[in-house]
């Protein structure tokens, strides 16, 4: 009994997880200034780039 009260457990919360992970959007993109021009990315080109206001769906930073 205390087996399968176990393993129902075990499947329920899979099951949540699986959930959650089903509701995942996608990342925003962002527009980085560094010293001599603008890039889009989701993440920082690297050290000395500032994240400048907004973000976008887009990877050209269009919208």
């Amino acid at each position: 009994m205390l087996l399968r009260a176990c393993i129902v457990g075990i499947a329920s919360a899979s099951l949540m997880s699986i959930t959650l992970l089903s509701n995942a959007a996608p990342a925003h993109y962002y527009k980085w200034q560094g010293d001599s021009r603008i890039v889009c990315a989701q993440t920082s080109p690297g050290p000395g780039w500032t994240r400048l206001k907004g973000h976008f769906i887009k990877s050209d930073c269009s919208i």
